[in-house]
C-alpha cells in the first residue's frame, strides 16, 4: 500500500499520549493495531512500536486478544527487519496467550511466526514443525475464506524452509503448488486471493527456476506477472520480472533478459523496495557483463553495492528510532496534565477519524477496481489441477509409475476418478497406452522421464504425443502438460 499520509502525525501523537500515561480503550487499540498492520516494510520498525504500545494498553485493561494480537504484530515486523530472536520472543509470548483465550486462528499465526523465527535463525528442523503444527489449527478454521488464505501462506512457508535446507525440488514445488491451490478457493471477488495467487504463482515460478527447469519457471512467472498487473501487486511484479530476467539470462537471451531487469528496476524504485532492487541490479550487472558492455555492468555493479551498504546502514537507523521512540524521547511540552489529556483524546479522535475515512475510501476504490476486473482475472487464470493427496500419495504414484506397476493406473483413476470421464468425452476411442500417456502428462512427467519409465526412446515418446495431440485436438502451441493438468 501506498504510505500512510497521517503516519507521522500518528506517531507524534502516540508518544505524545505516552508521555502523559494516557492509556487507550479497546476500540481505540484495535484501531492502533489496524494502523500498525498496514505499514509498509521501509516503516516496519514503527510498526514494531505501535504494536507494542497496542499490547502494553491491552495489558493494563486486561484486554488479552489484544496483548496476542500486539505480540504478533510486532513478531511480523521484526520479520521485516529480519530480527529473528525477536520473533521467535514475541510469537511465543502470544502463544500462550491465544491458547488462554482458545482462539485457533491468533494460534495458528503464533506457531507460522515462531516458525518464521527458527527458519531465519537456521533451525530449519524446529522452524518445520512449528508449520506442520499451525498447519493442524489453520485447518480447523471454520471461516473458509480465512482458511484457504492461512493454508495457502502456511504451504508457502513449508516450501521456503525446504527450500533454504537444501530440500528436494520435487518437494519444494509441491507444497507451493498446495499453496497455490489454497488460494485457488478464496472467492473471485476477495482482493487477497488475486493478490495470494500472484504471489503463489511467482513463489512456484521461483522454485522451478532455481530447478532450471525453464520452461515451468516461465509458464508460473508469465501467470504470476499477469495477476500482479491486473490487481497493481507491485512487490510480487517487481521480483517476478527479476525472475524473469534471470530465466532469459540462463537461456542466454540477453537482451531480453536486460528489458526484463530496467522493467523491474522502475517498479522497484517506484515502490522503494530495496530488495528487490539489489536482486535487479546484480542481475542486470551480470546480463551486460555478458554482452560485454563493461561500463553498464560496473555501473550497475556499482549501484547493487552502494544499495547494498545503505540498507545495512538504514537497518541500523531503524533499531535506534524504534529504541529512541520506546524511550519517550519524542516529546511535546505542554502545560497541565489534565488538559494535556483532554487535548490529546479530542485530536486522537480527530485523527482517528480521518484514518479511518482514509481506509475506507480505499476499500471502496480497490472493491469498485475488482468488480471492474473480475471477469478479466477469471479468463486470465489458466488453472492447474494440482496434485489432490498428500506428499507420501504423490510419491507412490510416481514410484508405480517409475516401475511401471500395473497397479499404476488403478491408483491414478482413484486419484483422479473424472479425469478419464472428461478424456472420453473429448474422444472415446483412446486405447490403454494413450491412456497411460495421459496419466503420464497429467503428473507434469517430462519426455524423457516417460521414456524411461516405459523403457521406450525419447523419439517413440514425442510420436506417441503427436498422435494423442492429434486425436484430442490439442493445439500446437499448447503445452500438452498444461491442457492435461488443467484437464
Amino acid at each position: 500500500m501506498k504510505k500512510n499520509k497521517y503516519l507521522p502525525l500518528f506517531i507524534f501523537f502516540l508518544s505524545l499520549g505516552k508521555s502523559f500515561g494516557q492509556s487507550f480503550n479497546q476500540p481505540q487499540i484495535d484501531s492502533l493495531l489496524l494502523v500498525a498492520e498496514q505499514l509498509e516494510i521501509k516503516d516496519a520498525a514503527y510498526g514494531v512500536t505501535l504494536s507494542l504500545k497496542a499490547y502494553d494498553d491491552s495489558k493494563k485493561i486486561g484486554y488479552k486478544k489484544g496483548m496476542a494480537q500486539g505480540l504478533l504484530i510486532a513478531s511480523r515486523k521484526q520479520h521485516e527487519l529480519a530480527k529473528y530472536e525477536d520473533v521467535l520472543k514475541n510469537a511465543t509470548a502470544a502463544e500462550k496467550l491465544a491458547i488462554e483465550i482458545s482462539d485457533a486462528k491468533l494460534i495458528s499465526d503464533a506457531l507460522r511466526l515462531k516458525g518464521i523465527g527458527f527458519t531465519g535463525t537456521g533451525d530449519y528442523g524446529k522452524g518445520l514443525a512449528q508449520f506442520r503444527k499451525a498447519l493442524r489449527f489453520a485447518q480447523n478454521l471454520t471461516d473458509k475464506e480465512v482458511k484457504s488464505s492461512r493454508l495457502g501462506v502456511l504451504y508457502n512457508d513449508i516450501a521456503f524452509n525446504l527450500d533454504e535446507n537444501g530440500g528436494e525440488t520435487d518437494s519444494v514445488a509441491f507444497y507451493y503448488r498446495k499453496g497455490y491451490q489454497e488460494f485457488q478457493k478464496m472467492v473471485l471477488n476477495n482482493p487477497l486471493r488475486n493478490k495470494t495467487l500472484s504471489l503463489a504463482c511467482s513463489n512456484v515460478g521461483s522454485s522451478f527456476l532455481r530447478a532450471k527447469q525453464l520452461d515451468s519457471a516461465e509458464f508460473y512467472l508469465d501467470r504470476a506477472l499477469q495477476l500482479a498487473n491486473s490487481v497493481n501487486h507491485e512487490a510480487v511484479k517487481a521480483n517476478t520480472l527479476c525472475d524473469l530476467g534471470s530465466l532469459n539470462y540462463f537461456r542466454k537471451k540477453y537482451k531480453q533478459s536486460i528489458d526484463y531487469f530496467e522493467k523491474g528496476i522502475g517498479v522497484a524504485k517506484a515502490i522503494n523496495d530495496v530488495y528487490a532492487l539489489k536482486s535487479l541490479y546484480l542481475g542486470i550487472s551480470k546480463s551486460y557483463e555478458a554482452v560485454r558492455d563493461t561500463k553498464n555492468a560496473e555501473n550497475y555493479l556499482l549501484l547493487y553495492n552502494e544499495l547494498n551498504d545503505s540498507v545495512k546502514k538504514n537497518q541500523k537507523e531503524d533499531v535506534q528510532m524504534q529504541t529512541a521512540m520506546e524511550d519517550g524521547n519524542i516529546i511535546a511540552d505542554v502545560d497541565g496534565n489534565s488538559k494535556r489529556t483532554l487535548i490529546f483524546s479530542a485530536i486522537f479522535v480527530l485523527l482517528l477519524i480521518m484514518i479511518l475515512i482514509h481506509i475506507y475510501r480505499k476499500f471502496q476504490k480497490e472493491k469498485a477496481n475488482n468488480a471492474r476486473l473480475q471477469a478479466e482475472v477469471e479468463d486470465s487464470i489458466t488453472m492447474f489441477t494440482l496434485l489432490q493427496k498428500d506428499e507420501a500419495h504423490l510419491k507412490k504414484i510416481l514410484h508405480l509409475a517409475s516401475t511401471n506397476d500395473p497397479s499404476f493406473l488403478m491408483l491414478f483413476k482413484e486419484t483422479y476418478p473424472d479425469f478419464y470421464k472428461k478424456l472420453n468425452k473429448i474422444n472415446p476411442g483412446l486405447i490403454a497406452g494413450e491412456q497411460k500417456l495421459c496419466a503420464f502428462l497429467k503428473l507434469d512427467l517430462s519426455t524423457k522421464e516417460i521414456a524411461q519409465f516405459t523403457n521406450s526412446s525419447i523419439r517413440a515418446v514425442e510420436a506417441k504425443k503427436y498422435r494423442l495431440r492429434k486425436k484430442l485436438s490439442i493445439p500446437s502451441e499448447e503445452d500438452i502438460n498444461v491442457w492435461m493438468m488443467n484437464l
